[in-house]
């Protein structure tokens, strides 16, 4: 039995993955028109397969100071017990953070104003992704427009601490995301054209988790034998184990509009001397052996 590919119904896009209360979860887009992306939904899973929508967990007709369109890229993240979700609020309205007592929300705007407003060292206040390192230390790292930042998070995971720093990598253009695997820590990105197939996504590594990101490799591309334009992907260790799925979402063949886009699930493999294998685009998914 596996997962198969496209492992949600009908078109998301940029999920990122978790384990949560005992349970798989993943936090996608509503792939559609930017004047129908008005809400944000949490979908979860006891083995990575038979995922099941568990409805709207933030809906920006609750977020008077969104644009109430354009709800893009979440990041979840946990911490003493709360769960705290970070949200682009429309192109322009800048990033958001949530909270709620569990994974399935329901969320409620933490702060009545934006985390983040400005557009630091020209990075467009999207694509956020919350990070906790092996310390407990939280990080946020966020960015569009080909400009990556990231800053340390208070300890209340609802503001930002010290300097926010500017980490552009070579190609970058968006979607980060952050991965620590033995002792290094792994910064992942997009590039290319989300609506064509030229979407593609790239990784560094560095000793700390301001970098500097060196572009090592291509962890996603086209394979023209099964679906286009893979990327703004996530990855998790599974738990109790070494290893990796990626959460991503790609274009089917015969896609016409710009938001059909679906999630898929393949495994991550790093190599013996810590680089990482390009992941293989698949329809089988994610096999029970393999978990």
């Amino acid at each position: 039995m596996s997962s198969g590919n496209p492992v949600l119904p009908g078109c998301y896009a940029d999920p990122e993955i978790h384990h949560f209360a005992g349970r798989f979860w993943i936090y996608p887009t509503f792939s559609a028109p930017y004047e129908e992306q008005t809400f944000f939904e949490a979908w979860s899973s006891a083995d990575l397969t038979g995922w099941r929508n568990e409805g709207r967990i933030l809906d920006f007709a609750d977020v008077p100071w969104s644009t109430n369109r354009a709800a893009w890229a979440p990041s979840c993240a946990e911490k003493d017990g709360r769960y705290y979700f970070y949200f682009s609020a429309g192109d322009g309205a800048g990033l958001g953070v949530a909270v709620a007592d569990a994974p399935d929300g329901p969320f409620h705007d933490a702060l009545g104003h934006p985390l983040v407003k400005e557009y630091h060292h020209g990075a467009q206040p999207i694509d956020a992704h919350a990070f906790i390192d092996d310390d407990g230390t939280p990080y946020l790292y966020w960015g569009g427009w080909k400009h990556a930042v990231m800053a340390r998070l208070g300890d209340d995971m609802t503001s930002i601490q010290g300097e926010i720093v500017e980490i552009t990598p070579e190609n970058y253009v968006e979607g980060p995301f952050m991965l620590k695997h033995a002792g290094r820590y792994y910064f992942m990105w997009s590039e290319g054209g989300w609506t064509d197939h030229t979407y593609l996504a790239a990784y560094g590594s560095a000793d700390t988790p301001f970098g500097p990101f060196k572009r090592e490799g291509v962890l996603l591309q086209n394979e023209p034998s099964v679906a286009n334009g893979a990327g703004h992907h996530s990855v998790l260790r599974l738990p109790d184990s070494e290893r990796y799925v990626i959460a991503y979402h790609r274009r089917p063949l015969e896609a016409e509009s710009p938001h059909h886009r679906v999630v898929c699930l393949d495994e991550l493999i790093f190599r013996d001397d810590g680089s990482i294998e390009p992941v293989k685009l698949t329809n089988l998914g994610v096999t029970l052996d393999t978990v």
